[in-house]
């Protein structure tokens, strides 16, 4: 109704809505009377304003319905990190999900494919060490990859993933690659074994390509050994160099193998390169400088492969190691490594302190 009070200063009742006579919109800074008690939440339902009762202790506010609502309380709710294929690195074949806090624990891992992988399948959740640290309960292969079908799939049996001093990176692994294959060079026979120590003495073995070897005039991206370390106490990193014969660096192995992780057997190990183009007398060496403990072993043959030589850099200097070559595999005339194409999915991670 409208105000009316006929010269009296008492204030009729009446209602605030949009209409002129019915005063103007309640303005809700400071008011002080309405049919609320203490704790009471107003919300506007899109027409009219509503009431919402406090409520109940341990309870917090929640949206049901696109309404306020109180639900139960979560000290550890849900963490939602979405990725894409672009997400994955191609060299590694893994993905970084989340940075897990010191003093806390990944207890729980959901997944929800939103878009399928066009390449990868068989996906692992692990920290920066371990790339099966969760076993998935339901395998994300699902005959074309990452489905639909594995939309919301519990990722579970997990292993110690409680981050004790700094952070831990969560990463997924084992994404697929495409390409990066080619013709391989192997030289298998093995009687002998060359010593590459974490001093000067002897840190480098290189095997040198002359002109009719196969490699010649070729793009090497890969060289493999087979590596031990008997003693257990290797240390530090190994690389892999492709170098002229003086020694002049060409190219460098962007794998770096961390040398306490070689095994007291003998293990082929990969190191992979950019494309480089193989000129004769060029030489593709395995580098032990980066150690700083022990002494590992490269296989090698006591008689030289057709058109090449083996030279061992002892203090500094590249010395020839006649009637020798070293035992394992060059890929080369390879083609370019791709990943999926497409791909999107949400982790769901449960962190706990």
């Amino acid at each position: 109704m409208g105000f009316s009070g006929g010269g009296s200063n008492v204030l009729k009742p009446h209602k605030h809505s949009s209409a002129a006579q019915d005063g103007s919109p309640l303005n809700m800074n400071n008011v002080t009377e309405a049919t609320l008690t203490a704790g009471d939440i107003v919300y506007s339902d899109g027409s009219a304003l509503q009431r919402l009762p406090i409520g109940a202790d341990t309870t917090v506010l929640a949206v049901s319905g696109s309404t306020p609502s109180w639900g139960a309380a979560t000290s550890n709710p849900l963490i939602k990190v979405t990725k894409t294929f672009s997400n994955i690195d191609v060299g590694t074949t893994s993905m970084d999900i989340y940075t897990l806090p010191q003093d806390a624990a990944l207890v729980n891992v959901y997944t929800d494919i939103t878009t399928v992988f066009d390449i990868s399948t068989a996906v692992t959740i692990g920290d920066g060490s371990d790339d099966n640290g969760f076993q998935q309960a339901t395998d994300w292969t699902a005959s074309t990859g990452l489905t639909d079908a594995t939309r919301g799939a519990y990722v579970t049996s997990f292993k110690t993933m409680r981050s004790t001093s700094g952070t831990t990176a969560i990463k997924a692994y084992n994404f697929t690659t495409a390409g990066g294959g080619g013709s391989t060079f192997t030289q298998s026979n093995t009687d002998d074994a060359e010593d590459l120590y974490s001093t000067t003495t002897r840190n480098e073995i290189c095997q040198l390509y002359q002109t009719g070897q196969v490699l010649i005039g070729e793009d090497v991206c890969k060289a493999s050994w087979f590596i031990q370390d008997t003693a257990g106490t290797a240390t530090g990193s190994l690389k892999a160099y492709v170098r002229q014969s003086d020694g002049t660096l060409v190219a460098t192995s962007t794998t770096v193998l961390d040398a306490s992780s070689v095994t007291g057997s003998y293990v082929e190990y990969t190191f992979e390169f950019p494309a480089t183009t193989m000129v004769a007398d060029y030489m593709i060496c395995i580098n032990s400088e980066d150690m700083t403990n022990g002494t590992v072993q490269i296989q090698s043959y006591g008689t030289d492969i057709t058109n090449g030589l083996v030279y061992r850099k002892e203090s500094g200097v590249y010395v020839l190691d006649a009637n020798k070559s070293i035992t394992g595999t060059i890929t080369y005339a390879c083609s370019p490594v791709t990943t999926d194409t497409q791909g999107e999915v949400d982790f769901y991670l449960q962190v706990v302190d």
